[in-house]
Formats: structure tokens, sequence, C-alpha cells
């Protein structure tokens, strides 16, 4: 099973988009064809009509099957109102052949932070229980982050319910968590989870040399890979990998 993460591509008719970007990511994204793409929120700027106009265009660019969940950027200006219109339920669990992954809005109307809540705290535990019956790999996947992400400035966005969050994903032992909003791609294992962050697709706010990225998580048996691309240089960069059996776990950001 092959992955595509994006996230925090920022369509407006403003600065903050870089149209050749995501045009060169959109067919770099193709290239490795992916069983299903996974989107972690922030398609527009504003949550502007005219911007969720131009992500749904943009987004016909990428092929196959696409799972996304709005941001924060999203559900600015009434755009909480416009995201189901575009692109369809804000909260939902998919199957994507021998995987499950539910996409959860962490995003708020009008703020920056976010929360999850109980609600979709209660969607995470049946999602590991039913994809344990159907032998399926389990995933969860939402905007903001519920641990730090190292050199993404200082830290103000975590999530209200970040304890309580981390602690239901790490006792389910969900193997994987896909998360965005820092524009900074990064990997770390926690107990039998891995969280994986991935940068900003096609914003021009990117950070020192991060550059604009996205991320191919790859799920080969007890193996999990995950790889951040280079938009730019259209380079390839082994981020982690997670065997189970035997187990075996190496971070290349962390060496």
């Amino acid at each position: 099973m092959k992955i595509a993460h994006i996230s925090d591509i920022h369509c407006t008719k403003g600065q903050d988009f870089n149209e050749k970007i995501f045009d060169k990511g959109a067919k770099l994204v193709n290239a490795q064809k992916p069983d299903f793409v996974f989107v972690s929120g922030d398609l527009t700027t504003d949550g502007l009509l005219s911007d969720y106009d131009m992500a749904r265009e943009k987004m016909k660019q990428i092929d196959g099957e696409i799972a996304i969940v709005p941001g924060n950027h999203d559900e600015k200006n009434l755009g909480y109102k416009l995201f189901p219109e575009y692109f369809g339920k804000t909260d939902f669990v998919k199957d994507f052949g021998k995987v499950r992954i539910a996409g959860l809005a962490s995003s708020e109307p009008d703020k920056d932070d976010g929360r999850l809540g109980r609600g979709r705290h209660e969607i995470i535990r049946k999602l590991v229980k039913d994809a344990a019956q159907k032998g399926e790999v389990p995933i969860v996947g939402f905007h903001h982050h519920i641990i730090p992400i190292p050199n993404s400035g200082r830290e103000k966005n975590i999530i209200e319910d970040a304890g309580e969050t981390l602690d239901i994903i790490l006792r389910s032992r969900m193997p994987i968590v896909l998360m965005g909003h820092r524009h900074v791609p990064y990997a770390v294992k926690v107990n039998d989870t891995m969280m994986i962050s991935a940068g900003t697709l096609s914003c021009n706010r990117t950070r020192a040399h991060f550059g604009n990225t996205f991320n191919i998580i790859e799920i080969l048996g007890n193996t999990i890979e995950v790889s951040v691309v280079n938009v730019r240089t259209e380079k390839a960069c082994k981020m982690l990998s997670y065997s189970r059996k035997p187990y075996r776990y190496a971070n290349k950001y962390c060496e």
C-alpha cells in the first residue's frame, strides 16, 4: 500500500499560493501512483468562495482517490460552510484496500488552534476495533498536530485536548497518525505509533531550506517507510522506517 500525504496547499489569488509549484507537485504525486491521497487540510488561505473555487479546480489535477480534511484556514470567513459543499464530510471513515482511515476535523471557525473532542475520540476507538476485526491497517488523520514539530517555530497551536488524544492513540496502538499545519515535514515513532507530519505542497510560506514537499508512506507487510519528496528538486529522501518483526526503527531526521 502506498499513500501520498499532502498538506497546506493554500489556494488563493494572493501571494500565499504558488501555482507553478502546485502544478509540478501534482505531477510528482501522480508519478508515484499512490493507492490513495490524503490531504491534511488548508486547501485555501482565507476560506473565501474564490479560494474554494480555485482549490476544487486545482485538486482535479491529482489522480485517483482522495480523502480530505479541513484546516484552520479553510474554516475562516464562513469557509466551514463551504467545505462540505466542495469536498464532502469533514469527519469520515473510508476503506482503501487493506487500510481503513478516519479523517477528523480538528479545526474550528476563525481559530488557529483546534481540538478533537470526545465524539471524535470515540471514532478513533471504533476505528481501531473495526479495523482489527477485518484485518485492516487503521490510520487517523487531521490537520493540527498533537506533538511539537521541530524546526517549525515557537509552539502555540497543538490541539487543546492533545493529552487525551495522544493517550487514546497510544493505548489503541494506532500505527499511523497523519497531520499537517506547521509547513515542515517530520515523522517520529512514539511507542507503536508513527506520528507523520506533512510540509506544505504549494504555499510560499516555507521554512528555511525545507521548501515545498509531500510525503510518501509505504506499508510493506510489517514495515512502514516514510519518504519526503521535495517538489523543486524532485528528490525523495527516506525520512523514517519501522519494522515491527523484527523490531527495527530508523529516523533519518534524528541521526
